[in-house]
């Protein structure tokens, strides 16, 4: 390996650790600034998308009986990082840590759960141990690896990064409407309503391209989705019926696969408040590096009720051989 690629795989690496845990905007409802613990007993275990669930119960600081209701990542991150649904059960013993509730002082983030046996499970890669040099969670998947076999673009794909870049050229409706949001109420993910485009784009888990034709079929792991590209000449269809995820004609430039968006009837542009109008329009650009080992990505949204000027957001996708689009099954909390 040379040096340029070990310096991609690196900046990767360090990529995969910050972007795996932002999903569903889960950041506004918790205080990331305070860890704080408390040992009971686990009296119910939801291992479900979009989040793994658990209420234990025990007594807090003060002595006083608790109920903590505790969500933490997806089966679709912790199973990458070797927790199986087995490994607690109603009944258990354990302590548990993670960040408190801002809304319900008895809701919990768990980043940490000490078991009966002295055995600690991380519910993140970023996550360290509190209690114990025992601990359960790392990465089980197969590493970061260059496309010798010149496979292209149809296979399936690690996401390596966030999408968002944070900064946007608002107009002045969009940055009132965005104002007015409110994350814990607003969210349009709740209850596993599903994501339109651009929105679905900035999922954290694997998607794959098949190639059947005419047609480019994307399947990305959250919520099940799948996106058509029409490739064959023609295939713009102006009276298309908008939905979540637009009509998408797809067009080689190059080695660089180009998908033009149009008929998107989803109106959010992220999970921070940012509105889009009917009159949105996506152009991406999918681009292999030089050895095959990543998939750069580039997304300019245009829609002049909400920038000013063209929006162009960026993240990359890596190769890990033996990695799948998994189902996701989302179950909703009401």
């Amino acid at each position: 390996m040379n040096m340029k690629t070990t310096k991609v795989f690196a900046a990767v690496l360090l990529m995969i650790a910050a972007g795996a845990h932002a999903h569903h905007a889960t950041g506004p409802a918790y205080d990331r600034s305070q860890i704080v613990e408390m040992e009971g007993e686990v009296t119910e275990v939801l291992w479900r998308n979009p989040h793994i669930g658990f209420t234990v119960t025990g007594v807090d600081a003060n002595g006083d009986p608790r109920t903590l209701e505790i969500e933490t990542n997806s089966v679709s991150i912790v199973s990458r990082f070797g927790l199986t649904p087995d490994l607690v059960s109603p009944g258990t013993q354990v302590t548990v840590a993670g960040n408190p509730g801002r809304v319900s002082e008895d809701a919990l983030w768990l980043t940490n759960m000490l078991l009966p046996s002295g055995d600690e499970i991380l519910f993140g890669s970023r996550y360290t141990p509190r209690w114990s040099d025992r601990t359960i969670g790392e990465d089980i998947r197969g590493a970061v690896t260059a496309d010798i076999e010149d496979r292209g673009i149809f296979r399936v794909w690690t996401s390596a990064g966030s999408l968002w870049n944070g900064s946007y050229p608002l107009t002045p409706s969009a940055q009132a409407a965005q104002a007015g949001y409110d994350p814990i109420t607003d969210d349009p993910t709740r209850n596993c309503a599903p994501k339109g485009m651009p929105y679905i784009m900035e999922q954290p888990y694997p998607m794959m391209f098949v190639d059947e034709g005419d047609v480019i079929v994307m399947r990305l792991e959250e919520y099940d989705t799948v996106r058509r590209f029409h490739m064959s000449p023609g295939a713009v269809d102006d009276a298309a019926e908008p939905n979540l995820l637009g009509h998408s004609v797809g067009r080689w430039d190059g080695d660089t696969l180009v998908v033009e968006t149009t008929a998107i009837n989803y109106g959010f542009f992220n999970n921070a408040g940012i509105r889009q109008s009917p009159a949105v329009e996506t152009e991406e650009r999918f681009t292999l590096n030089e050895d095959g080992s990543m998939l750069d990505y580039e997304l300019t949204v245009t829609d002049p009720a909400t920038f000013t000027e063209p929006a162009v957001q960026g993240k990359s996708w890596v190769w890990r051989p033996g990695e799948e689009v998994r189902p996701y099954d989302c179950v909703t909390s009401e």
